[in-house]
Formats: structure tokens, sequence, C-alpha cells
């Protein structure tokens, strides 16, 4: 344990267990799809007032959710992932690997 995860307390652990960063990569057509995507996920992360890690190229989004970001959302009963997934499957993203 660092002295940054002692400052931090149980923010990040749920049942006493410390959660796995979630990473999501979201795949596109066309650079049109991905700016859409995008675009609807800057709306819902200024509704949510949450912020993922989001990196992203033509035709990709990667997102990251740390361990502090899930337990956050879990605590407001967000609806922040669901609604990220349905976003990207309405932009013709699929997940990668799928």
């Amino acid at each position: 344990m660092t002295e940054d995860d002692g400052e931090r307390g149980d923010a990040s652990r749920i049942s006493g267990a410390r959660l796995p960063v979630l990473n999501r990569r979201f795949e596109f057509k066309s650079y049109p799809e991905t700016r859409d995507f995008l675009d609807r996920l800057a709306d819902l992360s200024k509704r949510e007032e949450y912020y993922p890690n989001v990196s992203f190229g033509k035709t990709y989004v990667n997102i990251s959710i740390d361990s502090e970001g899930q337990a956050a959302l879990n605590e407001r009963q967000s609806t922040f992932l669901s609604e990220m997934e349905a976003l990207a499957a309405a932009g013709n993203g699929r997940p990668a690997g799928r």
C-alpha cells in the first residue's frame, strides 16, 4: 500500500476488496460515428458529473474507469456504464473482440 492509497480511504473498495480497472474499447466503422459517440459520451459525463479516462483514434475509443471511479458510480447507483454501452451500440459501435 502506498501512502497515497492510505489517504483515499475506502472510496475505491467494495466489501473490502479493491476493484480492478474497468477498460472498454469500442470500434466504429468511420470517424463520424466515433465523433458522434464521443460527443454523446461528453453529454453523459456532464449529466452524471463523472469523467472517465478516454483515448481514441479514427475508428475506436478506449475508456478506463479506475477503482475509485467505479466505487463513486456504485455509491450513486449511477447508470453511467450501461448508458455508455447503449450509446456505443446506438452509434454502430461494438466492443472490441466481439
